[in-house]
């Protein structure tokens, strides 16, 4: 399962609620994985800053976390 938002606010915010709903809808539709693509829309961020990879761990997920 695949969760998409676009960062309104701080990463860490946006990345605190995302992984709690990314968490709750794969518990929800039986994900096997899940991952959580936050998109940074801000042209004033350089690419270097928007791109990045990680893993998170949430309400027993462990949830990829991506950059764009």
């Amino acid at each position: 399962m695949i969760e998409l938002k676009l960062q309104h606010q701080s990463r860490e915010a946006v990345l605190a609620k995302g992984l709690e709903q990314t968490a709750d809808y794969a518990d929800r539709v039986g994900a096997d994985e899940a991952h959580l693509v936050i998109f940074n829309r801000d042209e004033q961020v350089p690419w270097d800053d928007k791109i990045w990879q990680s893993e998170a761990h949430c309400n027993g997920w462990r949830v990829g976390t991506w950059g764009a």
